[in-house]
């Protein structure tokens, strides 16, 4: 969470700086889209190394790394090289860096918590993430208006330091392997956790719906920064207030899931109705008076909150079936197949906006998001997913041992 204070910071720095630099919508939807090219394209393969590697160093290493190309950007700003391109490469790097990050640290939850926590558990991260979209973009435009770019990134790499110290003295588990490394090998890993979510019922119905919410919801995310400057006449001040609004939903959701989130008896009911309503929330973003900015504001609110319950909810349902051995390279390649979208939705939300404007895209967003979740709370596949029990690991390749390692190696 330190690390991520100081992403955060770092990031609004960036996007406040290609929005003053180019104005341009374009260059906000190339910028994402670019950023999720190793995800899509490496994330699976990623995904398997997690679950060969130490679980714990991947994390430290991956930091560190990240901490590093921050620090390279910091010195491009200083010495005046700094262009367009390089932000991009930079993005790229990081973004190499989170694919090994993220699958490391959401399969060392579930070897640290059980099974019938995980719902409190991920709300309280929902909460954490709220607080850190509370106080990153007002802390971003404070960081902007009393120092240079260059010491911005400079504090990312800080606060990357200050995470890693405490992984170097804290111990997590590595899950029991049932097929030995030597029997098998990263490609093959790779295959096993596609064709081991090709197994879990509704998750499969899962992931299309989510691709469709990322189509549509990536772009609006992207756009924000233009969003609030073109049609609500608000400058950096303004994004930080609308970003730090839904944030603070993210802390109210992530409360309410942490304290009463185990006790709802369908996940499923719980969490697409609250995607649904999230959805709702977005007509207001759409809808809301130019002069009003404040009904934007009060939308990201409310969006935040069921958000934060749905997604809470679906990752300890989806975490919470899968085995752990297996949960690098799962969580991979379902993140891989839902970010597919994304880069389509970037690509093709510039010219519907230079055509229809801004506000046409929130309105799709608001359509999407709502009758997507309501689809999947009828859906029967989708409601088997409270009752779907964790199937065993893949089973070996024919002429592979069937041996047990106790921990994966360093």
């Amino acid at each position: 969470m330190l690390s991520r204070v100081g992403s955060s910071v770092a990031h609004f720095a960036l996007v406040w700086w290609l929005t003053e630099l180019t104005g341009s919508a374009a260059v906000l939807a190339s910028a994402s889209a670019i950023a999720l090219i190793p995800q899509i394209a490496l994330g699976p393969l990623a995904g398997a190394y997690v679950d060969r590697w130490n679980r714990r160093k991947t994390m430290i290493i991956a930091d560190g790394a990240i901490a590093l190309l921050s620090l390279l950007l910091a010195w491009l700003f200083v010495t005046g090289q700094v262009q367009i391109w390089h932000v991009y490469v930079i993005m790229v790097g990081r973004a190499l860096g989170d694919i090994f990050h993220g699958p490391a640290t959401q399969a060392a939850v579930t070897m640290l918590v059980p099974r019938e926590d995980l719902p409190r558990v991920h709300g309280l991260n929902q909460t954490l993430t709220g607080a850190i979209q509370v106080a990153g973009p007002p802390l971003g435009a404070l960081a902007l208006a009393i120092m240079p770019v260059h010491e911005v990134m400079f504090v990312d790499v800080v606060t990357a330091l200050l995470s890693i110290v405490p992984l170097l003295f804290i111990r997590i588990p590595e899950p029991v392997r049932t097929i030995p490394l030597q029997a098998t090998n990263a490609w093959r890993d790779m295959r096993d956790g596609i064709r081991y979510i090709g197994s879990l019922p509704g998750v499969v119905a899962v992931i299309a719906l989510a691709v469709a919410m990322n189509f549509s919801g990536a772009p609006t995310w992207s756009l924000l920064p233009l969003y609030v400057r073109d049609v609500f006449g608000g400058g950096a001040a303004e994004l930080g207030m609308v970003e730090a609004a839904q944030g603070a939903g993210l802390i109210l959701g992530g409360v309410l899931l942490s304290l009463w989130g185990h006790r709802i008896k369908s996940r499923v009911i719980q969490s697409f109705g609250a995607f649904a309503l999230a959805g709702l929330a977005g007509f207001g973003m759409a809808l809301a008076p130019a002069s009003a900015i404040w009904a934007m504001g009060a939308s990201w609110l409310g969006y935040g909150i069921f958000n934060a319950i749905g997604n809470g909810t679906i990752m300890a349902l989806l975490q919470g079936s899968m085995a752990p051995e297996m949960q690098g390279r799962a969580n991979s390649a379902v993140m891989s197949l839902v970010q597919l979208a994304i880069p389509l939705g970037l690509a093709l939300s510039a010219p519907v906006v230079e055509i229809l404007g801004l506000r046409s895209w929130y309105l799709f967003f608001a359509i999407v998001c709502t009758l997507g979740p309501v689809w999947a709370l009828f859906s029967r596949q989708v409601r088997q997913l409270d009752r779907m029990q964790a199937p065993a690991a893949v089973e070996p390749a024919p002429g592979q041992l069937r041996t047990v390692a106790t921990t994966a190696p360093d």
